[in-house]
């Protein structure tokens, strides 16, 4: 796990400076605190840090082939390298090297731009062919390595932080104010799109070329539920628990101790049982719980009881750490300033503290990251539900719908929820979630948005609805079932945009490198081939079972208390936070001569959701967008 750097001139005859190299490369030594490198072909610099995982006395970066006419820098982590080693070595390629690195370098020699379809991993890379006079980056398809880049009028920067762009000095800081819109409707932004003008994300699942003064962006894989298997209910389960095992069992190469991010939800504890049933000895456990201060009831934000079952079920060396509200509002300024853009994800904070404690025992941790987005956790079955709602009234003769039930629910019922579904009934199912969409309420209305800014809100035009993102997004799923839709603009937004980049960020805040095995584009491909009753399972009487394979898979492997449980999540007090250290925090950030002079904000109609906090109407969400947005303006010197 690195941090990777590079600028590319267009005009060949302009040079690159080391010191830019070397400022990017600062930047970001917690990424890579173990080595640096630069390497400067005339247009071209490539930057990089290394945290040594894999072949440690080894595969320095930037790192070259044979004649030094291909250049690479490199974040992340091949799965299959040696078996695409083996491939290579027999086509006759020469390796200096026993790492991973080194075999991108090769496959690039042999397959060009189409190598990533050739890797499993996580990665965010660079390389530099001379000969071609171009630039390739590429990131991994679910998006578990972040990679940003600028792209002005004479060069292309890039980076795995914006930090680093913004290192170089001739990158503004300036505001996106749609971005900022947006932003107070998901609490993150939705790639490509960041909070900074000229900063963008490299998408998952892309790759971006500059050759020749001409720069352009190719999608090379995509999630597809088309191709769905029909086997009996035992051959899923058998076939999702081998998988699973070949997964995690891929995810254990290196030279370095590592363990697991125990939550004591299932998700993290089946990754825990399948390290256990592949002999991994003595597992490192991590957990990370809120003091009962902030808790009305204990079970509420404590699940340690949850963490330690599982730990003692598997004999692992268990490591648990409280933080308290004075811990949580302490660690704003720095949770701000490793993620980069703002990001008002609340989990973030305690998964900051989690990972400084298991950089103390490890350098490689494990989560059960992405599993609700391939086996419909969450709340996914309530959108199901309403899809099941919505089918059975369009059974319903559509004269009768629209001319009596419509009427009668307008005069009489005035059920938000019949309306809608009496409109997703006059469509045809596929259709159903660009209905829903519009509806996302976030954490502000689009209303309740405009009613908020202040004087210093001034779009050079309309500033477009937050919901068109998801409406952009749902467009291009209405071949699929319901259920699918809904899962894959889940793993397409919510996924990369908030869950990987702050496990990203928050762990290589440490120098801690975190692997999420049911990413693996493998499984991943599996579980979008899985029918929707494996997935969720109507128990009677309304009922749901979520990720049913999954836990059928590990049923009698997993502590039953956790088999059973419903997803959690990783709740957060902020309802009390903002009346403990965090209130003063917001009402001191309110008052401040940064927030007045932005003008961002109509500041009398922020303190008035304090007021309501405080009166009993949880603002909690809404403050600390607030407060995680003004932070990272200070922190960052943003000008707009």
């Amino acid at each position: 796990m690195c941090g990777i750097a590079g600028i590319r001139y267009h005009d060949s005859e302009k040079r690159v400076d080391a010191a830019w190299i070397e400022a990017m490369n600062h930047s970001m030594v917690h990424r890579g605190p173990d080595d640096g490198g630069i390497h400067i072909d005339r247009h071209v610099g490539l930057g990089h840090r290394r945290l040594s995982i894999i072949d440690r006395a080894g595969s320095r970066q930037p790192m070259s082939n044979e004649d030094d006419s291909v250049w690479i820098t490199f974040n992340g982590e091949i799965y299959n390298y040696r078996e695409l080693r083996q491939i290579l070595l027999a086509k006759g390629h020469v390796f200096r090297t026993q790492g991973d690195t080194e075999v991108i370098l090769h496959l690039y020699e042999e397959e060009g731009e189409r190598c990533v379809e050739k890797l499993t991993g996580m990665f965010a890379f660079a390389i530099w062919d001379r000969s071609q006079d171009t630039l390739l980056l590429a990131r991994d398809r679910l998006g578990i390595k972040p990679l940003y880049y600028f792209c002005g009028g004479d060069f292309l920067a890039f980076a795995s932080e914006i930090k680093a762009l913004l290192s170089l000095g001739s990158i503004e800081p300036k505001l996106d104010l749609q971005a900022l819109h947006d932003y107070l409707t998901f609490h993150y932004n939705v790639a490509p799109q960041t909070m900074i003008r000229g900063i963008f994300k490299l998408p998952p699942g892309h790759i971006l070329v500059a050759r020749k003064g001409t720069v352009r962006q190719e999608q090379y894989w995509d999630l597809d539920y088309s191709r769905k298997l029909d086997l009996p209910e035992g051959e899923y389960v058998e076939e999702f628990h081998r998988r699973v095992l070949a997964c995690t069992k891929s995810h254990l190469v290196g030279e370095v101790p590592l363990g697991v991010l125990l939550s004591g939800g299932l998700d993290s504890t089946v990754i825990a049982g399948a390290m256990a049933e592949l002999g991994v000895p003595r597992i490192k456990t991590f957990t990370v719980a809120f003091a009962h201060e902030l808790a009305a009831k204990r079970e509420d934000y404590d699940e340690r009881h949850y963490a330690r079952l599982a730990a003692t079920h598997y004999g692992a060396d268990h490591h648990e750490i409280v933080i308290t509200q004075k811990d949580f509002a302490a660690g704003l300024r720095d949770y701000v300033w490793h993620m980069d853009e703002p990001m008002a994800d609340s989990a973030s904070i305690p998964l900051y503290y989690v990972s400084r404690l298991a950089k103390d025992h490890v350098t490689v941790i494990l989560s059960g990251e992405g599993s609700d987005e391939l086996l419909a956790g969450y709340n996914y079955w309530a959108s199901f539900k309403g899809f099941d709602r919505a089918r059975w009234i369009r059974r319903i003769p559509g004269p009768i719908r629209n001319s009596l039930l419509r009427p009668l629910n307008d005069r009489l019922f005035r059920s938000s929820r019949l309306q809608r579904y009496l409109e997703m009934a006059n469509r045809p199912p596929s259709h159903y979630p660009l209905v829903l969409a519009p509806e996302y309420p976030g954490l502000f209305s689009e209303d309740a948005k405009l009613g908020l800014y202040g004087p210093g809100v001034k779009a050079p035009g309309p500033l477009a609805r937050s919901s068109d993102v998801i409406l952009d997004a749902y467009r291009k799923t209405t071949t699929f079932p319901f259920l699918d839709q809904m899962l894959y603009v889940s793993t397409k937004q919510w996924l990369p945009d908030d869950l990987l980049l702050k496990a990203d960020k928050m762990t290589m805040a440490h120098s801690l490198e975190l692997r999420v095995p049911f990413l693996d584009h493998t499984l991943v491909e599996f579980a979008a081939s899985l029918p929707a009753h494996m997935k969720v399972r109507r128990n009677g009487g309304g009922a749901y079972t979520t990720k049913y394979v999954l836990r059928k898979a590990f049923a009698g492997k997993v502590p039953p208390p956790i088999l059973r449980r419903k997803k959690l999540g990783f709740p957060v007090p902020l309802q009390n936070l903002f009346r403990g250290e965090l209130k003063t925090l917001a009402l001191d950030t309110i008052h401040s001569r940064s927030f007045v002079e932005r003008g961002l904000f109509d500041q009398t109609k922020v303190l008035s959701l304090v007021r309501e906090h405080e009166a009993g109407v949880d603002r909690g969400p809404q403050l600390w967008s607030l407060l995680v947005f003004s932070t990272w303006a200070d922190v960052f010197g943003v000008v707009h």
